[in-house]
C-alpha cells in the first residue's frame, strides 16, 4: 500500500477526529460528525476553503488598572486600534509604553480567539506554522499585527511568493537587521537565515565554508543583493512601510557559488531580491526542505530514510510541479494512507493542549463583553507562554525546539518542570482555580459546561457509555477495561453502576432541582478533570 495513496480504509469518526486534531485546534463532536458526513475528500476540501479574514483586534479594558480604560486616543473601548496612528499621541513616554502594552495584549488575546473560534479550517494551523517558520519579533503592536496578517493572508498560497514578501517586510527587516544592511556596513543576518532556516537548509559541511546546499561566500553575496532596504522610523513617519534606498544598495553583479550553478545576479535595484529568490527556488532542495517542515508539523518529527524516499521526495515533486503552491501537496499528504497510520505519535504543543481542553469540551470565550472575551483569551496566551510556547516570543530565530531539535523534538514540550504545569492547567480549566504565572494570580472559574458535554452523549445515564464516549472524544484510541473501572471510581466511588443511572435520570427529570444539578455537575467535573490529566490526553 503506497504511502501517499489516498486512504483506503473505512472513514469513521476515529479518522475524522485524527484529521481535525492535526489540522485545527480542539475538535467538537459536531465537527467530527460533519466530517464523517462529508467524507474524506469533502472534509479535505472544506479544510482548505479560503474563508474571509477575521476582523482586527479591539481595544479592551485591562485588569488591575483601577477599573479604568487605557487612555489610547487612537481608539475607543470596543473599537480596533489597528487603524489608529502607529506612533500614538501620548502625554509622556510612560503613557505611550502603556498604550503599546495594551495593544500588544489585545493582539495576543485576539490571536488566541482566532485559534479558539476557527471551525473546520486549516488556515489558523498553517498561520501558526508560518509564524514558527519565519520567526520574527517586534515590540510594536502594529508591526506584529501586520506581520501576522501577511502570514495569514498567504497561509494557503505560494511559498516562494511568501518568501519574497517576508524578505522586505518591515518586521523582518528590523528583527534580522536587514534595515541595517548597507553597502558601507554589510549585515549578513537575514542572508544567512534566508538560506539556513527559511528556504533550503544548510546541509552537512563538506569543506571549509562549504555546505551541502550553500557556501559562506553565498551568504556574503546574498547580503549584497539585499542591501538598501530600509524601514521608516515611527517617529518620523507614521507608517509601517519599508522602502528601497538605491544609495545604500551595493551596485554591480553578484555571483553565487557552484551550489547555485554559479548563477550571476545582475544589478536590478529594488527588484534584485526577487531575482535572488527565484534563483534559490530553482534548487530542488527548497521543495524537499519545506516538505520536511510540513511533515514534522502535521505528521511526525522522525524522518527516516524510508520516509525521505517515499514521502518527502514525492511531496517535493508535487510542490515543484505546482511552482511552490503548497495546497496540492498538503492535500495529498493529509489524505494519505501514511497520515492515517501516524496516530498518537505527537505530544500536543501547549497551544494544542489548552485549546483541546476548552474547545473539545464545548467551552467558548464569554460574549458578555469585549473585556470578558479578551481577558479569557489573554489568560490562555499567558498559560501557553508559561508552558514555553509564546506567540511572537520564540526562544530563537529557529523557532520552537519541538520542530527541529533532535532527538527530543515534541518531547521538549514535556519535562519534570513543564509536565506538572500542563496537568494542572488542564485541570483548572475544567474545575476552576488559580493560575500562578510569573508570581501573578489569575483566578479562573470552572469553564467547561460539563452538563452540556454529557447531554451530547447518547445514553450518558450508563456510566460505561458515558466514560467510553468521553474517552473517544478526548483520546486517540480506546481506553482499557482497567482504565474504565478506575474512571468509574472517580465518577461513583465505591458504588454500583445503577447509582449513576438513577442519579442522572433524576437530574434529567428534575432539571430545576438545584441540589441534584450540583451533585451531578460535580461528579462530571471531577471525572473530566481526571481525564484531561491522563497521559492519553497529552498526545494526538
Amino acid at each position: 500500500m503506497p504511502y501517499l495513496d489516498t486512504f483506503s480504509g473505512n472513514w469513521t469518526s476515529k479518522e475524522a477526529r485524527h484529521l481535525l486534531k492535526r489540522t485545527s485546534f480542539g475538535v467538537t463532536q459536531n465537527l467530527v460528525e460533519t466530517a464523517v458526513s462529508l467524507g474524506l475528500s469533502g472534509t479535505i476540501e472544506k479544510l482548505f476553503e479560503e474563508n474571509s479574514l477575521p476582523e482586527p483586534p479591539l481595544k479592551y479594558q485591562l485588569d488591575g488598572v483601577g477599573g479604568t480604560k487605557i487612555n489610547d486616543p487612537g481608539a475607543n473601548y470596543g473599537e480596533t486600534w489597528v487603524n489608529s496612528p502607529v506612533y500614538p499621541d501620548a502625554a509622556s513616554t510612560q503613557d505611550r509604553t502603556r498604550i503599546y502594552f495594551s495593544r500588544n495584549r489585545s493582539f495576543y488575546a485576539w490571536s488566541f480567539l482566532q485559534l479558539q473560534n476557527a471551525e473546520m479550517s486549516i488556515r489558523e494551523k498553517l498561520t501558526l506554522f508560518w509564524h514558527n517558520h519565519f520567526v520574527s519579533e517586534n515590540a510594536n503592536p502594529h508591526r506584529e499585527y501586520y506581520y501576522m496578517d501577511v502570514l495569514r493572508r498567504n497561509s494557503l498560497k505560494n511559498f516562494k511568493e511568501l518568501v519574497k514578501q517576508i524578505t522586505v517586510d518591515p518586521n523582518m527587516l528590523i528583527y534580522l537587521s536587514g534595515s541595517q544592511n548597507t553597502v558601507n556596513a554589510p549585515n549578513e543576518n537575514y542572508a544567512r537565515e534566508l538560506l539556513e532556516l527559511f528556504t533550503i537548509g544548510k546541509g552537512n559541511a563538506v569543506g571549509n565554508g562549504d555546505y551541502t546546499n550553500y557556501t559562506e561566500n553565498d551568504v556574503i553575496e546574498i547580503a549584497k543583493v539585499l542591501t538598501g532596504w530600509r524601514v521608516r522610523s515611527l517617529q518620523d513617519a507614521n507608517t509601517l512601510s519599508s522602502f528601497f534606498s538605491n544609495f545604500n544598495h551595493a551596485k554591480g553583479t553578484k555571483q553565487l557559488s557552484h551550489r547555485f550553478n554559479n548563477a550571476i545576479i545582475s544589478e536590478n535595484g529594488a527588484n534584485e531580491y526577487k531575482d535572488l529568490i527565484d534563483i534559490i527556488f530553482q534548487q530542488e532542495e527548497c521543495s524537499r526542505f519545506i516538505a520536511r517542515q510540513f511533515y514534522r508539523w502535521f505528521v511526525n518529527a522522525e524522518i527516516s530514510t524510508d520516509i525521505e524516499t517515499n514521502i518527502i521526495i514525492p511531496l517535493a515533486t508535487i510542490i515543484r510541479d505546482h511552482n511552490y503552491d503548497i495546497v496540492p501537496a498538503l492535500k495529498v499528504l493529509l489524505s494519505s494512507n501514511h497520515f492515517f497510520e501516524s496516530t498518537f505519535c505527537m505530544v500536543k504543543s501547549p497551544i494544542d493542549l489548552l485549546l483541546s481542553t476548552t474547545k473539545s469540551l464545548l467551552f467558548s470565550a464569554p460574549k458578555t463583553s469585549v473585556n470578558d472575551e479578551y481577558n479569557f483569551a489573554y489568560i490562555l496566551y499567558l498559560a501557553a507562554t508559561d508552558l514555553n510556547q509564546s506567540l511572537f516570543h520564540h526562544p530563537d530565530v529557529a523557532g520552537w525546539k519541538a520542530y527541529y531539535q533532535e532527538p527530543l523534538f515534541y518531547k521538549s514540550w514535556i519535562n519534570s518542570y513543564l509536565l506538572p504545569k500542563r496537568l494542572e492547567y488542564c485541570k483548572i480549566i475544567v474545575t476552576g482555580g488559580d493560575l500562578i504565572i510569573d508570581e501573578k494570580k489569575y483566578t479562573v472559574p470552572p469553564l467547561i459546561p460539563v452538563l452540556e458535554v454529557a447531554a451530547g452523549i447518547v445514553n450518558s445515564h450508563d456510566p460505561n457509555i458515558l466514560i467510553t464516549e468521553l474517552s473517544n472524544q478526548l483520546f486517540n484510541y480506546p481506553i482499557t477495561e482497567s482504565q474504565l473501572t478506575s474512571l468509574k471510581e472517580i465518577l461513583i466511588p465505591g458504588l454500583p453502576d445503577f447509582e449513576w443511572t438513577v442519579e442522572y435520570a433524576s437530574y434529567i427529570n428534575n432539571p430545576t432541582d438545584n441540589a441534584m444539578r450540583i451533585s451531578v455537575e460535580n461528579k462530571l467535573r471531577n471525572l473530566i478533570a481526571v481525564m484531561v490529566q491522563m497521559s492519553e490526553f497529552q498526545i494526538m
